[in-house]
């Protein structure tokens, strides 16, 4: 007569729900253990030609044949500890089909024993009590349909789509714009950030400091320093910061008739002229302010118009080439003298200017769009079109902080959310499952999928409290 209470090698458990008469009528009525099972209990190993009509699992374990045992009416699997000793045997409960998942579930989530582990991890431990073929691929579906894995921990592989090209156009089409700082300690007269812009076309960049990131303070330098001196552009793009996203702005934009656009969220490549001449921003004021920290406004001229007079490494023009169709003097030219005195081109200078800037600036397109065209090859090596569908659930990445908690211990992920429609190869609309009203366009980028809830286990005959049963 079985006993209801079981000795295990660690403790006494006591089944719930659960008895050993439960899980011998399982394994007899699976399909893949029974014909093995029954070959166990009549000690008689079937020859492989009648067992090969069944599935791999009834096969898998037609070549364990030698390492089954019943026990208690119960099949199970010997397993041999790697030293060899007889002591250090355990033997696993052969799992029916119908308790495998509930049983990697219950034993992934259990605090204290699976804890939201890996596959591997999670693997190991359920390998000391339980086996079955194929447990690998079990194990990896359940966890890969976790939803607080995909949720806390992110996708295994980053979603990456194919690099978008902006067409540079001409002179002044574009400028991008950003804002650096704040920059601590400010300066003497109270400067705190840096307004960048960078023209889109040439490269040719404005630093101004400023005291606040206000809407207003970034329009009056914008109008200042560059509307005033190189005329409204046709676009300008900026992230989605509070000064350039305000009422003030916006009328700004209308009034000089630019299309204004914007970055998604969390994608700044999207804005990378800006952000790269940002970082070397950084990384010179960082030298020259090393022994005058609150002095740095001083340096921004300087740091600019070095820029200016440097190649850039795709065309080989200097922006001040491209900007004016000749090289800049510095003081090293100084020392050169005048340039000699040529009549002939001094009358036809208007044409000689036109013509020379024409040039440089098919030149520049030119070369540009070859540099961006190995630039998008070279990213493109490892993205793949858009793995996502109307109507696909997903989590958002959004990293954030918040007062008094650590950030290692916030989520970077959000959601569940459900993408609404795919607006390009590249941007997504998606609303809240729970607060439809709440509407975002996002980089796909930003996307990682959530597991769909996983049907496959009958929740009125749920058996996740097979784990318990580790019958000697």
């Amino acid at each position: 007569m079985m006993k209801d209470t079981i000795d295990v090698n660690w403790t006494k458990v006591i089944p719930d729900g659960l008895s050993p008469k439960d899980i011998r009528k399982a394994q007899l009525l699976d399909a893949d253990i029974m014909p093995i099972m029954v070959a166990v209990q009549d000690r008689k190993k079937p020859e492989f030609q009648e067992i090969a009509q069944n599935g791999h699992k009834t096969r898998s374990l037609w070549y364990q044949f030698n390492s089954l045992v019943i026990e208690g009416g119960i099949l199970y699997r010997k397993f041999e500890h790697p030293s060899g000793i007889k002591e250090k045997e355990e033997l696993q409960l052969i799992l029916p089909a119908k308790l495998v998942k509930s049983t990697v579930k219950t034993y992934h989530e259990q605090l204290g024993v699976g804890n939201h582990f890996g596959v591997s991890k999670t693997l190991a431990y359920i390998k000391r009590f339980f086996w079955w073929p194929g447990m690998f691929e079990d194990t990896y579906e359940v966890i890969s349909q976790c939803g607080i894995c995909a949720k806390f921990k992110g996708p295994t592989r980053q979603t990456k789509v194919p690099l978008k090209l902006f067409q540079e156009g001409v002179l002044h089409g574009r400028w991008h714009v950003d804002i650096c700082g704040p920059i601590n300690p400010k300066s003497k007269e109270g400067f705190e950030y840096i307004l960048v812009a960078v023209e889109a076309f040439s490269g040719w960049p404005v630093v101004v400091p400023l005291y606040k990131q206000t809407a207003d303070e970034v329009a009056q330098a914008l109008i200042t320093h560059v509307f005033s001196i190189f005329g409204a552009p046709q676009s300008l793009l900026t992230d989605q910061g509070k000064a350039f996203d305000s009422t003030l702005f916006q009328e700004i934009m209308e009034l000089y008739q630019i299309k204004k656009l914007r970055t998604t969220a969390f994608h700044p490549a999207t804005n990378g002229k800006a952000e790269r001449w940002i970082k070397t921003l950084k990384q010179h004021l960082m030298i020259l302010v090393e022994q005058d920290r609150e002095n740095w406004p001083k340096y921004l001229p300087f740091i600019a118009q070095a820029y200016r007079n440097l190649p850039h490494s795709s065309h080989k023009f200097s922006p001040y080439e491209v900007m004016f169709g000749a090289a800049m003097r510095s003081p090293l030219d100084l020392d050169r003298g005048s340039p000699p005195r040529n009549e002939e081109m001094h009358k036809m200078y208007p044409f000689w200017v036109r013509k020379t800037m024409q040039d440089i600036h098919e030149a520049v397109a030119h070369m540009s769009k070859k540099a961006a065209k190995r630039m998008k090859a070279y990213y493109d090596r490892n993205a793949t079109l858009s793995p996502f569908l109307k109507g696909d659930l997903v989590y958002l990445y959004y990293p954030r902080r918040v007062k008094g908690i650590s950030a290692k211990l916030i989520t970077r992920w959000e959601g569940p959310y459900r993408i609404v429609n795919l607006i390009n190869d590249c941007n997504a609309r998606i609303e809240r499952v729970d607060n439809p009203s709440k509407r975002l366009i996002v980089h796909i980028d930003r996307l990682a999928r959530c597991p769909a809830p996983d049907t496959a286990v009958n929740k009125q005959d749920d058996m996740r409290n097979a784990w318990l049963l580790f019958i000697e």
